[in-house]
């Protein structure tokens, strides 16, 4: 009887992912050059934000940067002609201000905002086209139907995936209603999608100059499974030693924003991998990954957990 409920609240309460994130290969960041890795959001310590006058003027310059850009390439890129591109995707435009302006927000996250507008886009040109198969005047009549219809297709999607970007009902809605849009079919989906990773780009210059962005690049949660982080002990060759002779894990390196949920969890510990309690010892922090957290309460767990790391290093590590 109880397992038929687990199954059922799997069902009720899907998360992909618990399905993704095992597979998901830990954060490569702290391995690259430090001038790169800094623009990629990767901090060894928090990244303390600027006055609200810097912000500004960040989300202004990089707002007017990245849609030029998007738009430039849209008009005058070599190629792009034959997908029939629009002067600009207005949907981007709301995109520009979670991606310059509420930049820590989980929905301006590269994943949120590369896939939730791909997302968006397919669906919306599979809707469109879908209606345009009836008679002449049904979609003429009816496209008001098809992207509505598209947008909440759109928006279920993106909650499955964890994907969710607002923009990205937009963007269905363009792929439904807009004439010359309509008129570019397929081609919209990586009009879209350059577009997103345009804007990224410069996210990632502009936002990463005063300010940190990304937070996250997939998840705050773990990932990396016990195959990454066996491959990578058997890579690594230098595994610790703990008292009882067994070896102990190395921890992966992560950024600041995604190390309060990925700490590893030693062999010699007993922890089970998916308890649903919250285990901070002084050398690891374990948080389940159906628990969601905000950025302040991940870092509040993370402080505890320092603070008692700190505690065993003078106390009992000397």
């Amino acid at each position: 009887m109880a397992k038929s409920r687990t199954l059922s609240d799997h069902f009720l309460n899907f998360n992909i992912d618990a399905y993704l994130n095992p597979i998901i290969p830990p954060n490569p960041l702290a391995h690259l050059p430090k001038p790169i890795s800094h623009f990629l959001g990767q901090r060894s310590n928090p990244q303390p934000e600027p006055p609200l006058l810097t912000q500004w003027l960040l989300t202004f310059f990089s707002t007017v940067a990245g849609l030029c850009l998007a738009a430039g390439v849209y008009n005058h890129a070599p190629g792009l002609s034959n997908l029939q591109p629009p002067v600009m995707i207005a949907s981007l435009g709301a995109s520009a201000v979670l991606d310059y302006n509420a930049i820590r927000s989980p929905l301006a996250q590269p994943r949120n905002a590369i896939f939730g507008h791909t997302f968006s886009a397919v669906i919306g040109v599979a809707i469109s086209k879908a209606f345009q198969s009836a008679p002449e005047p049904f979609f003429e009549n009816y496209s008001w139907v098809a992207g509505a219809l598209a947008c909440a297709l759109a928006s279920w999607i993106m909650s499955v995936t964890k994907t969710v970007h607002p923009p990205g009902g937009a963007t269905a809605i363009l792929a439904c209603t807009s004439r010359e849009v309509v008129e570019s079919g397929w081609g919209f989906v990586p009009l879209v999608m350059i577009g997103s990773l345009l804007m990224l780009a410069v996210a990632l210059l502009f936002n990463n100059t005063l300010r940190q962005y990304p937070v996250f690049w997939w998840t705050p949660e773990e990932v990396g499974g016990k195959l990454w982080r066996r491959g990578r002990s058997e890579d690594d060759g230098q595994g610790e030693m703990g008292k009882d002779g067994s070896e102990i894990e190395k921890q992966v390196s992560r950024t600041d924003s995604e190390r309060t949920l990925q700490h590893e969890l030693s062999r010699h510990e007993d922890f089970i991998e998916d308890s649903e309690n919250i285990h901070i010892t002084p050398r690891h922090l374990h948080i389940p990954s159906q628990i969601d957290l905000s950025a302040d309460e991940a870092a509040l767990l993370e402080t505890l957990q320092q603070r008692l790391h700190r505690h065993y290093d003078n106390n009992v590590g000397a």
